[in-house]
């Protein structure tokens, strides 16, 4: 079903891959198999303590969860509800390395007592919209995507967007770890895929770069698809020289940058 996956993240400038406040995970079926698969991307809002760790969290809770919380608004805010208990203990740990005293440490305690806050996207791929298990044809397949944010889905075919799941803004919505806010309603969409389909899930940043290409008649998933497909799209000269090339000529924003890209096979 999965024809081939690509992970590229590039960090905010100055900064290493560890202090990066986006995540991305993804559960594939094996090789031609007939399960489903999960892709995740999440993006930890800056400015508050603990954001990268809280994104990864979610991400990783959402990829082990039950299918339903990709459908059901109600059970993606259980899962939500079920990664925030684990943030109490991350936040002792955080206070626990502040320095005692000073005006530095008060502005850091108080960005930890908040607490952190992410975007998040995921999007499951499946066979068909039951599927328990059993063969179905080839390339028969169906997707379910909830989204809380301005992390963004499109689904190319045949040199076109047939469907995406987009917002923009400056202030999107998010899902908090901390509080005693509610979870916000997630998006729920859903849609079909066919073989040669190839989805691309992405962080803010890389989707504001999308939209001015797309918006001028661009095709600007050929780009990030000769990104995917080079050799060195990992090494300093590849996707992380692309990214720092874009942001001098004022066409990506300097944020963290997530992409994860999967085709469809006709496994």
């Amino acid at each position: 079903m999965i024809g081939d996956r690509s992970l590229l993240q590039a960090p905010k400038s100055g900064l290493d891959a560890a202090r990066m406040e986006d995540a991305a995970h993804a559960v594939l079926p094996v090789a031609c198999g007939r399960g489903e698969a999960r892709l995740i991307v999440a993006d930890g809002s800056s400015g508050s303590a603990g954001s990268g760790w809280w994104a990864g969290r979610l991400a990783r809770d959402l990829c082990a969860a039950p299918g339903r919380a990709f459908r059901n608004a109600r059970a993606f805010d259980e899962v939500a509800a079920g990664a925030a208990l684990r943030w109490p203990g991350h936040q002792r740990a955080l206070l626990a390395g502040l320095p005692g005293s000073g005006v530095v440490d008060w502005v850091a305690r108080d960005r930890v007592d908040r607490g952190p806050s992410t975007t998040v996207l995921g999007v499951r791929l499946l066979p068909h919209l039951g599927y328990d298990g059993a063969p179905d044809r080839p390339g028969d397949g169906a997707w379910q995507a909830v989204s809380v944010g301005d992390s963004c889905m499109f689904q190319v075919r045949d040199g076109h967007v047939v469907e995406s799941v987009a917002v923009r803004t400056r202030a999107p919505r998010v899902v908090r770890a901390g509080g005693t806010g509610a979870v916000p309603a997630p998006e729920l969409r859903e849609g079909r895929w066919s073989p040669g389909d190839v989805f691309y899930l992405m962080t803010d940043a890389l989707a504001r770069w999308w939209f001015r290409h797309a918006d001028g008649e661009g095709r600007p998933w050929t780009v990030l698809d000769a990104l995917c497909a080079s050799p060195d799209s990992a090494s300093p000269g590849g996707f992380a020289a692309w990214v720092r090339d874009q942001r001098d000529g004022g066409l990506l924003e300097d944020d963290d940058v997530t992409l994860l890209r999967v085709g469809c096979g006709p496994c």
